[in-house]
């Protein structure tokens, strides 16, 4: 359960419940919803984040009202296993859900996204809402309104807060990170062909 506390242009962030906090140290990062923050502070059943004012603008964070869910991940170890794709924790920015679709054992989220942010969205790539690393299931291509969907198994839907979101709900999205930096290089040869640089 999350509790805001807003500070001006900042904001103090409280996670809490039963063992949320075990085993977590002062300066530790954690993911909240897929935004990694450092902890500030804690106890065995709660932790404490400091957010800045460029966190709730690029996230939906600032939204959480006492009682939310949120999602949490510890860092991973450099020498863990690896699963899933490259989640930074680095939010690019958020989405809506515009649409949901159950079938008898999994769930399709539609969320619309900005074009900015969809053309690094590619059908079969990897995309994380609220943290949680998925495979992108059917994308829009390039139009007025872009959007994307995921499909959820039963596992993912009760294990994390996306089982619960409800149409208009808003969530944070982290792209791969791998099509951001072909994207940086790109437009750097292009600056370096027309030869603007000196």
């Amino acid at each position: 359960m999350a509790r805001l506390e807003a500070r001006g242009d900042s904001a103090v962030l409280t996670v809490a419940g039963p063992h949320t906090a075990v085993g977590v140290r002062a300066g530790d990062s954690v993911c909240v919803n897929g935004v990694c923050l450092t902890v500030t502070g804690h106890t065995d059943e709660q932790m404490s984040f400091d957010i800045m004012a460029e966190t709730l603008e690029w996230t939906c964070l600032g939204q959480l009202v006492a009682g939310d869910e949120v999602n949490l991940e510890p860092a991973m170890r450099a020498d863990g296993r690896f699963g899933g794709h490259v989640v930074q924790g680095h939010v690019d920015g958020t989405a809506q859900l515009v649409r949901r679709a159950d079938a008898e054992h999994w769930r399709v989220l539609r969320f619309g996204l900005a074009p900015e942010l969809a053309q690094y969205v590619a059908m079969k790539g990897a995309v994380a809402v609220h943290g949680v690393s998925l495979t992108v299931s059917a994308v829009s291509g390039p139009v007025a309104e872009p959007w994307f969907e995921v499909s959820l198994i039963p596992t993912t839907l009760a294990n994390t807060v996306l089982g619960s979101l409800a149409t208009g709900d808003v969530v944070n999205i982290e792209t791969d990170v791998l099509a951001r930096y072909a994207q940086n290089l790109a437009d750097f040869a292009q600056y370096r062909t027309r030869g603007d640089h000196r």
